[in-house]
């Protein structure tokens, strides 16, 4: 199951053409995802789409020339990969069964609730992850990609990690925003870490990456990813 904090990682794309709904789940999702495109309509949808990095989509049904199934089915054409959530007041028995055949992690009920939202998120995450499509953007020189287990740059160069610089990347990311104490750090690694051992690490960790200003130390307590 994904980390709360993983959906920091998250580029969402969400349509839906009542106002209302939008901004009120817009603003939600600005609260938990890292970041978030919202449109009125399916042909804005597919435009952000193509030229954005986009983790996972949430779509109404329903939206005037293009729908939310219109897309879904476009997208599906070049990626069978991305969750896709489908949202609805009501859904037409054709409609549903259309829906079905375009490998939904799920479709929810409007108005979305925040349980409802957290659900997919955490299916999203758990999808992406289970996939090798994840990829955390700790800053604007610098991203980690789960599948790679590599920092990657936005000119295609990737950085390898040793193991330990792996495992030690991917707790910080799954508590992104917390400070992670040295004895987590050590169980997590499987070895009993020296405070300078691990000073080591996170020194090569930092230099790997170039841009560390996100990788901060509180004093004998541990590490935190901002």
């Amino acid at each position: 199951m994904a980390k709360f904090n993983e959906f920091r990682n998250l580029s969402v794309l969400y349509a839906e053409d009542d106002t209302e709904l939008r901004e009120i789940t817009t603003k939600t999702l600005q609260l938990i995802v890292g970041q978030v495109f919202a449109v009125t309509d399916g042909t804005e949808a597919l435009s952000i789409y193509e030229n954005n990095r986009i983790d996972m989509v949430i779509l109404d049904i329903y939206m005037g020339h293009v729908s939310g199934l219109d897309v879904a089915k476009m997208i599906r054409k070049n990626n069978d990969k991305i969750p896709i959530v489908i949202v609805s007041g009501s859904i037409a028995t054709q409609d549903l069964l259309e829906a079905c055949k375009l490998n939904l992690i799920e479709y929810i009920y409007k108005p979305i609730e925040f349980n409802a939202l957290i659900k997919v998120l955490y299916l999203a995450v758990d999808r992406l992850k289970s996939q090798g499509m994840l990829i955390a953007k700790i800053n604007d020189v610098v991203s980690y990609d789960y599948f790679a287990k590599a920092f990657v740059r936005p000119d295609g160069e990737i950085t390898a990690l040793t193991k330990n610089e792996i495992n030690a990347m991917e707790l910080l990311l799954a508590h992104r925003g917390q400070v992670v104490i040295y004895e987590i750090f050590s169980n997590v690694l499987e070895e009993e870490m020296s405070d300078g051992a691990l000073k080591n690490l996170i020194l090569r960790i930092r230099k790997k990456m170039g841009d560390d200003t996100n990788l901060r130390n509180l004093a004998k307590v541990g590490y935190m990813l901002v």
